[in-house]
C-alpha cells in the first residue's frame, strides 16, 4: 500500500505544494473501489476496524479525487460461491446510477 501511495502522491504531478499547504491538481471524477473481505469491516456486525476506506479517501482526496464510491463485498468467507457472485453483481449494478450524474 505504501509503494502504491508513493507512486500516486507525487509532488508536481498530482500534488502542488503551496504556501497554504498541498493542493491536489487532478480534476475530481468518480472513483469506484471494489473491496472484497472475508469478514465484516463496516456496519452493525463489523468485527474488525475499517482502516482501508478512510485511508484511501484521504490519499485520493490529497490529489483532488474526492468523489469516491466504495463497493464492499463483506463476509465473503461465510458465503457460498453463488451468494458471492450475486452480491458482486448487485454491487456492480450500483455503479450505473452513480455514472448518470456525470
Amino acid at each position: 500500500m505504501k509503494a502504491w501511495r508513493d507512486q500516486i502522491l507525487r509532488a508536481g504531478r498530482t500534488i502542488m505544494p503551496t504556501p497554504e499547504g498541498k493542493v491536489g491538481i487532478l480534476v475530481d471524477r468518480p472513483i469506484f473501489v471494489g473491496i472484497a473481505s472475508g469478514g465484516m469491516f463496516a456496519g452493525d456486525k463489523a468485527n474488525q476496524p475499517d482502516f482501508l476506506t478512510p485511508y484511501l479517501s484521504a490519499a485520493l482526496g490529497c490529489i483532488g479525487l474526492k468523489t469516491v464510491h466504495y463497493l464492499p463485498l463483506q463476509a465473503a468467507a461465510f458465503m457460498d460461491e453463488a451468494s458471492v457472485i450475486e452480491r458482486r453483481h448487485s454491487l456492480v449494478a450500483t455503479i450505473e446510477p452513480s455514472m448518470a450524474s456525470i
